[in-house]
């Protein structure tokens, strides 16, 4: 099974190391030892076991494997999944599995490295597949499905000479918005209702990154007021929430430049500034480089 895509462009000798599909039953090719694995229950239920370990995972949740991951699962439910086949490499070509497995990347103190590395960092952080689950809510399922459509049309349909770059920015974003899930996620918080309630504000800033998102948005969706969820911010993140929002942009945004040749008013208005001018001015403050100068450098 070729678990990557292939230029469908007569001449243009060309393959992008990342496979999407769409399933109603996980394919026995799951457990293929050379990729990563995304996986997006979208509908159902399933069993998954490792070393004695059982979790029930319940649509929607998302399942992040290695190469090395071996998922032994029993379906409880008709599922619907989407799922995405990709090698580390896509990111960044030093990013094979056995190097990443070696650990060297741990040790790296070269910050576009180390960067690029946390995009795959949260696939192997546990040594049991039951672990690797996050639930999803229903707003970061819609998020998900749409970048994998998003994917999935460049990848299958390759309508202009952007299609590999363009496919691989949104699997960057893809990735990226997995980090934030994991960190949402984090660990039992119901004994701390401070910590319960900033991972779901969190979660929401990573599920709408490229809304238009201002206090009053934030404060009417979780009935809290200015001040209590900036002190809420600052205790948990030593920050305030739009410092926070503004954070989590300008990082995708450094992906996406540095990873992609994507036009930067397309990048800009995928992170959440619709004016790309703003974005710069913006991107700079944060920085000391304007998009196009951090490009380069």
């Amino acid at each position: 099974m070729k678990l990557y895509t292939e230029c469908h462009w007569d001449g243009w000798d060309r393959i992008v190391d990342i496979y999407p599909e769409r399933c109603d039953a996980l394919p026995e090719y799951i457990n293929d030892d050379t990729t990563y694995k995304v996986i997006v229950l979208e509908k159902g239920s399933l069993e998954i076991s490792d070393s004695g370990k059982k979790n029930e995972v319940k649509a929607p949740a998302l399942i992040c494997l290695t190469q090395k991951d071996k998922l032994s699962f029993r379906i409880l439910q008709n599922i619907k999944a989407f799922i995405i086949f990709f090698n580390p490499t896509v990111i960044r070509e030093e990013f094979t599995c056995e190097r990443i497995d070696s650990g060297e990347f741990e040790k790296t103190t070269g910050q576009s490295i180390f960067q690029d590395y946390l995009l795959v960092k949260y696939f192997s952080v546990t040594d049991n597949v039951c672990d690797n689950v996050v639930p999803l809510t229903l707003n970061g399922l819609k998020c998900l499905k749409e970048l994998f459509t998003k994917m999935e049309k460049e990848l299958k349909g390759q309508k202009d000479g952007y299609w590999p770059c363009r496919s691989r920015s949104y699997m960057m974003e893809i990735l990226h918005f997995i980090i934030y899930s994991f960190i949402a996620a984090g660990p039992d918080s119901s004994d701390d209702p401070d910590q319960d309630e900033f991972s779901k504000i969190t979660e929401y800033l990573n599920e709408h990154i490229a809304d238009q998102i201002t206090v009053e948005t934030i404060t009417k969706k979780f009935a809290i007021n200015r001040n209590k969820l900036n002190d809420l911010f600052m205790k948990q993140s030593s920050m305030t929430c739009l410092n926070y929002l503004l954070n989590l942009r300008i990082d995708l945004a450094k992906i996406l430049l540095t990873k992609t040749e994507l036009p930067i008013n397309e990048i800009s208005s995928r992170v959440g500034y619709p004016d790309p001018n703003y974005f710069t001015k913006l991107f700079k403050h944060v920085t000391g480089y304007t998009p196009s100068q951090y490009r380069k450098s």
